[in-house]
């Protein structure tokens, strides 16, 4: 099996940021790609749906500052940005609120926390202590988990600052998340630059804030687009890949496989070479989000874009109507979301109420992605964009990294997976 010609003709299978971005950085440096994509969407879990004629979300996402290479790709798919900069507020009230001023950093986390409203002085003072070592002290202990890496904060913080973070960033419960990871977000966040911290909303759906303008992008510049298309069999040779489906086989120089860790084993298993790999990622354990959304009165808006919410079973609600202009329409999000009770959107909703009145719902939908992402627990193997087959590449967000499953670890692995390829060319 050899290729067509000299050129290296290069296949991305997978249609989700990591395979955009990566689609994007070939076609960028001139090489000849062809993206494969299962779905008829773009954007693999961070992806656009159509709920009662609005396009939405398949749930919630939020970047923070720190993530540039994300930031990077979309400000320069957009004439105009489609993100919405907010300094670090997170409001829980009436028990907690805490605001970053614009101070150089890290003062703008201390100051934040010893004015934070809903702590008493001694809970000031320990989150700042706290705070300052993580962000000082490089060595964590590889088996070290978030709640043990918390144990002598006052339960207070626990329970409205630290764990939160946790949950939403890891999308893992804290007593089993990996904390040398948990730390790799909060130095990001707050070890560098002030602007590292802002909250970055979307103003607009997934799939049109980075997969649908990099397809685009990709065809302009000679790229192919293939939804719609699963890619079942790998079959590699030293000199060449070859991918079928349903009985019709292409082939090509190079492959990026950029499918979820779920999905990867299956293709594996088909290269002895990538055997161990795919046997490693097997191991993986899941969590899932989920998203409700609800509709109130167009005239209804909470007093800020996104609150925290406590005892219950959503973190965050965020008011869409203020990022994205659908006036009322409100997403709740439920991190980690294992065991929900049936009456989730009733709880999530009383959440609400015991901080504002909007009134009646006109609709009420849900989302769950049972397998949103993968436990970030300590010790997990997450490979590097290099497979042992030498025309074969691995992107996504499982990708050896500093950072979770993020859209940030998403794009990263991407544009890094596609720089390693053009490295070999």
């Amino acid at each position: 099996m050899t290729t067509e010609s000299d050129q290296p003709r290069v296949a991305v299978v997978g249609g989700g940021w990591a395979g955009c971005s990566a689609a994007l950085t070939l076609a960028e440096a001139g090489v000849a790609v062809t993206l494969f994509e299962a779905s008829r969407t773009l954007g693999g879990r961070a992806r656009a749906v159509e709920l009662e004629g609005q396009p939405l979300d398949n749930g919630q996402h939020i970047l923070l500052g720190a993530y540039e290479q994300s930031l990077q790709l979309i400000e320069r798919l957009h004439p105009a940005t489609p993100l919405w900069r907010l300094p670090l507020t997170l409001e829980q009230p009436p028990a907690f609120s805490l605001t970053c001023p614009r101070l150089p950093a890290p003062l703008h986390l201390l100051a934040g926390l010893l004015s934070a409203r809903g702590l008493n002085w001694r809970e000031k003072l320990a989150a700042a202590h706290w705070a300052h070592t993580m962000l000082r002290d490089t060595a964590t202990p590889g088996q070290l988990t978030v709640s043990q890496l918390t144990r002598t904060q006052p339960e207070k913080l626990r329970n409205a600052l630290w764990h939160p973070l946790c949950v939403s960033a890891l999308n893992t419960p804290p007593e089993l998340a990996d904390a040398r990871i948990f730390r790799s977000v909060v130095r990001a966040a707050f070890g560098g630059r002030t602007q590292h911290s802002d909250l970055i909303l979307p103003r607009r759906d997934l799939t049109a804030l980075l997969p649908a303008p990099a397809a685009a992008r990709v065809v302009e510049l000679g790229g192919d687009i293939r939804l719609g298309h699963r890619v079942t069999t790998l079959d590699a040779t030293p000199n060449a890949i070859a991918l079928g489906n349903h009985g019709d086989m292409a082939v090509f120089s190079h492959v990026i496989l950029a499918v979820a860790p779920q999905h990867l084993p299956a293709l594996a298993k088909q290269v002895p070479a990538l055997g161990p790999l795919g046997h490693t990622v097997a191991g993986y354990e899941y969590q899932p989000i989920a998203t409700a959304y609800m509709q109130y009165d167009p005239d209804f808006r909470l007093p800020g874009p996104l609150f925290a919410l406590a005892n219950g079973p959503a973190q965050f609600v965020f008011d869409r109507g203020q990022s994205h202009g659908q006036a009322g329409l409100l997403a709740f999000v439920a991190s980690a979301a294992t065991n929900l009770p049936a009456d989730w959107l009733d709880q999530a909703e009383a959440q609400l109420r015991r901080i504002v009145q909007p009134g009646p719902t006109r609709w009420r939908k849900r989302i769950i992605e049972k397998q949103a992402t993968y436990s970030c627990v300590p010790g997990l193997a997450r490979p590097p964009v290099h497979t042992p087959h030498p025309r074969i590449f691995l992107a996504g967000d499982y990708t050896a990294g500093p950072y979770p499953a993020t859209l940030e670890s998403a794009t990263q692995s991407g544009v890094q997976s596609a720089g390693a390829l053009l490295e070999q060319l």
